[in-house]
């Protein structure tokens, strides 16, 4: 009778403990970069009238980001694309690809 008892109450109580933690995969916060953001010297849906200079895109940028109140730092730059981070106090909080031909900023962190 008493191991009876002792197992319901192990039992009652791992299903106490596991039901009291929960699991999130969904963000607790706005993202930095919603997906597929673009740039607002392209306008909407990437439709840059030609392919932006490096210079041009680094201020584009640091400018869309400075609104945001965080920081760029230049990473990679392959052809059109450029990698770069973007830091809050030092730290990363993203790392984004931008397309220097369409404008379009992608989240790839």
């Amino acid at each position: 009778m008493k191991i009876k008892h002792l197992t319901v109450l192990i039992v009652l109580c791992a299903f106490l403990l596991a039901s009291g933690t929960t699991v999130s995969a969904w963000q607790k916060r706005k993202p930095v970069t919603p997906y597929g953001d673009f740039c607002p010297r392209c306008g909407q849906y990437g439709t840059c009238k030609k392919t932006m200079s490096t210079k041009d895109a680094e201020k584009a940028m640091k400018d869309y980001y400075h609104k945001k109140r965080y920081n760029v730092e230049i990473e990679n730059k392959r052809g059109r694309f450029i990698r770069a981070k973007i830091k809050d106090k030092g730290k990363v909080i993203d790392v984004i690809i931008f397309d220097r031909k369409t404008g379009r900023i992608r989240s790839i962190y």
